[in-house]
């Protein structure tokens, strides 16, 4: 298999094929290549990397399903355009500046994990990815996101936390089945009233934005349960809130209490 493999990386390959398991785990070990033996474990469903160098031949492990590839890598590797079975795709902690719009054909995604990279934009084809439920960009630096994004309409969770977000687009109204969705540490000076129609929504957190107001169109979320606001510029909240009656924990400044009807102020989480 090479000398330039590690003893520990050679069992772990025998023991796979040796018990004909669909699932290989060598992300504790830092690689520059691929095991010698790689055609041998096209029958891989789940296969998870530390690489250092882009592997050459992973487009092979064509049965792939989930795929985890971390360590150091600057680019997406072009061999992952044939692995069209994937159904999860982690690449983060990585150094990821760009996603190459080829990504888009891989329309059997359903979690696509890309946090804790370098990301400054994202390519207008992440909207043919309609099958995706998680779509994870945490710890980028992203200044904004597509419209194509509202294409995604089985989208369940959506983590855009800790970017350089200055704007959404209209089109997240059209993610009617998100229930959880994160902007907080962001630089958004104001939300769209479209984000009213997320009625499946649970969750959502703006908080430590730049916020001043809020639209009276978040008194329509009527399943959300937990909203975070702290560390905005609010000076009032919209009077629609009372009407969210499955909200069980609102955090937001003290300073805020004193208008808030007494249905909302007794299940308040204040930051102060």
């Amino acid at each position: 298999m090479g000398d330039r493999l590690p003893r520990a990386v050679v069992l772990r390959v025998n023991k796979c094929l040796r018990n004909e398991s669909d699932v290989l785990d060598l992300s504790d070990i830092p690689l520059e290549v691929l095991p010698g033996q790689h055609r041998e474990l096209t029958h891989l469903r789940e296969f998870r990397l530390n690489l250092i160098k882009i592997p050459e031949r992973l487009g092979d492990l064509t049965a792939l399903t989930h795929l985890r590839l971390g360590g150091e890598l600057t680019e997406v590797p072009g061999s992952l355009r044939d692995l069209t079975s994937l159904v999860s795709l982690d690449l983060c902690g990585n150094r990821l500046t760009e996603i190459p719009e080829w990504l888009g054909e891989l329309t059997t995604l359903k979690h696509l994990y890309l946090q804790g990279n370098q990301l400054a934009g994202l390519p207008d084809s992440l909207g043919n990815l309609t099958a995706l439920s998680d779509l994870i960009l945490s710890k980028n630096q992203l200044t904004k996101v597509p419209d194509s994004l509202g294409n995604l309409t089985a989208l369940n969770r959506l983590f855009l936390g800790i970017n350089q977000l200055t704007g959404l687009p209209d089109s997240l109204g059209n993610l009617t089945a998100l229930s959880s969705l994160v902007l907080e540490v962001n630089r958004l000076t104001e939300v769209p009233d479209s984000l009213g129609d997320l009625t499946a929504l649970r969750h959502l957190s703006l908080r430590y934005n730049r916020l001043t107001s809020l639209p009276e169109s978040l008194g329509n979320l009527a399943a959300l349960t937990h909203l975070r606001l702290e560390g905005n510029h609010l000076t009032s909240l919209p009077s629609s809130l009372v009407n969210l009656t499955a909200l069980t924990t609102l955090s937001l400044e003290p300073h805020l209490l004193p208008g808030l009807p007494k249905t909302l102020r007794r299940r308040v989480k204040t930051t102060g």
